[in-house]
């Protein structure tokens, strides 16, 4: 006799959005016959109903608005309708102690209908103030490489603990993140993104990376996880067909975490970073602006402004061609 469960009826495409403290607001199409009548949280990707947690939030007829449940690690909604048919979100941030701005690339729709994978694609600021508990949340994730985009300055001041099976690969985005280099690049954030993203030997060696077999789960990280990650990630996205504007809104995310990043980087006790800030005054006090779209845009700018498309530019300047593009989202895309 089977103990199987049933399969449950797949709900309606649920989109979500983020917001400051913590904010999360899901959305959905509302037609005449269906309507929401629980949202559970779980850190089970599966639904069920004993082993996950009926949230006290207000439904509306097309979304809910509420604060983000911060459980250790992946974190999941499912929206439960009168039909019975369920929906299930996969929280975009990753929860840990130690690790600010950790997410997953994971959901977003690509031009030709497709969907980037969830986890496989991961980004975040360094991991050198990782927990025991986060290390065992990060062990979980299966990442099979990580791409430490810091210079070897920063790597020595803050290394990072070795997660289970990962390689540990250090791709210096930057020719030297001192503190006289960062100030460079402070003063004029747009001329520094345009510079990495013309940085074609690096980028090229990134997506042939990712073609490797062997990595599967990737995890992109520099020192706060928003200006060389940024740039990675958008290539990265761009590659796989990600439309600019979504790029744009995913580079924007680390707005969210600016009190962590504000924290980080004028922290008293945090010499590493504050080094950098005393040889930055001119814009002490003002990193959130630092997360503007105006400079991944500047990038995308360069992009357009020395190749005419990004295909060009993948083809001749980083030279990826139809089939190695082709097999990349062919591997990072559902």
């Amino acid at each position: 006799m089977s103990t199987s469960k049933p399969l449950l009826k797949q709900g309606p495409l649920v989109q979500a959005k983020y917001s400051e403290n913590n904010g999360i607001t899901l959305a959905w199409n509302m037609t005449e016959d269906i309507e929401a009548e629980a949202i559970y949280h779980s850190i089970l990707p599966e639904f069920d109903e004993l082993s996950s947690t009926l949230l006290e939030v207000r439904i509306d007829p097309i979304g809910s608005a509420f604060t983000r449940t911060l459980s250790p690690g992946r974190n999941f909604y499912h929206v439960k309708f009168k039909d019975g048919s369920v929906s299930t979100i996969n929280d975009r941030m990753i929860y840990t102690d130690g690790v600010i701005n950790f997410r997953d690339m994971g959901g977003y729709l690509t031009e030709d209908g497709r969907t980037t994978r969830w986890g496989m694609l991961l980004r975040s600021a360094d991991l050198h103030e990782l927990s025991e508990q986060d290390l065992l949340t990060a062990d979980a994730l299966g990442i099979d490489w990580i791409c430490d985009l810091r210079s070897e300055f920063e790597v020595a001041s803050r290394p990072s603990p070795a997660i289970g099976k990962a390689i540990n690969t250090n791709i210096p985005f930057m020719a030297e993140a001192n503190p006289e280099e960062m100030q460079k690049i402070g003063h004029d954030l747009h001329a520094g993104y345009k510079a990495m993203i013309l940085n074609t030997d690096k980028c090229a060696l990134i997506l042939h990376e990712l073609l490797k077999e062997d990595r599967d789960t990737s995890l992109f990280h520099c020192a706060a996880g928003k200006d060389r990650t940024g740039v990675v990630c958008a290539l990265i996205l761009l590659t796989l067909g990600v439309p600019r504007d979504v790029v744009i809104e995913d580079y924007e995310l680390t707005n969210l975490a600016v009190d962590g990043l504000m924290q980080r980087f004028l922290s008293g006790s945090n010499k590493d970073y504050k080094a950098y800030m005393d040889q930055m005054p001119d814009i002490q006090g003002a990193i959130p602006e630092m997360m503007k779209a105006a400079f991944i845009q500047a990038a995308l700018e360069a992009i357009d402004e020395n190749y005419g498309s990004f295909e060009l530019y993948l083809t001749e300047g980083l030279g990826i061609n139809e089939e190695q593009r082709t097999a990349l989202q062919n591997k990072y895309l559902i």
